[in-house]
């Protein structure tokens, strides 16, 4: 991953179809920016500049504000690249934005979770969540957004945002029996983890359920 992240501003030109599926494009690099609060700020709400820029200070990324795409309003590549249309109004560039992010933030945490499936709802859940309780955005305009068709809701129901330790990226945070452990290698079919408590270590089962912790301070 960059070290610090960074904002491209990229056209797209000589668009081709391959095989009625794939989409080409020849890029060319405008201008490449590394101030952040500088290259965000004609794009996103004035209130959320600086929750973003530190957002994207602890977990770098690199930003690629781009000619728009038929296809999609946005994207995350590899955990490490976020594309946004660059024709979208602030509040919808946030909005796009912060579902890209939680992308990034699911990867880093799940790096094997389907790309729609309960470990982002999981992560896209809690980092909504932060911005409305800081009152950048609004509870009626986001959650909706999270709860699209019900999904968040049933998921939240049936499976109560648990996951199989052995989901977890090694080295991340998670809570077990109310206790913050830290998910370790995996030997001879079990886990190690250390309790933050008193650095005691134990073995759990890989489909132990736990409730992964997220470091959304910034």
């Amino acid at each position: 991953m960059q070290n610090r992240s960074c904002v491209e501003f990229v056209e797209l030109s000589n668009r081709r179809q391959f095989a009625k599926k794939w989409i080409f494009y020849d890029e060319a690099i405008k201008e490449t920016r590394y101030d952040l609060r500088e290259a965000l700020a004609p794009f996103l709400p004035e209130n959320s500049l600086d929750e973003v820029v530190a957002m994207m200070q602890k977990y770098p990324a690199v930003l690629r504000i781009e000619t728009p795409r038929k296809e999609s309003l946005g994207y995350c590549k590899w955990g490490i690249t976020i594309g946004i249309n660059n024709d979208l109004d602030k509040d919808r560039f946030l909005s796009v934005l912060l579902h890209e992010y939680a992308h990034l933030i699911t990867y880093l945490t799940f790096p094997k979770a389907a790309t729609h499936g309960t470990e982002f709802y999981y992560c896209f859940q809690k980092l909504i969540l932060k911005f409305i309780q800081r009152n950048i955005i609004s509870e009626e305009m986001f959650l909706p957004i999270v709860n699209r068709s019900g999904d968040y809701e049933f998921l939240k129901k049936h499976f109560g945002f648990k996951f199989a330790i052995k989901k977890i990226k090694v080295g991340r945070q998670a809570i077990y029996k109310d206790e913050i452990i830290i998910r370790g290698k995996g030997r001879q079919g079990l886990i190690n983890c250390i309790r933050l408590s008193d650095n005691s270590k134990s073995k759990l089962s890989p489909n132990t359920e736990v409730i992964p912790v997220l470091d959304l301070n910034w």
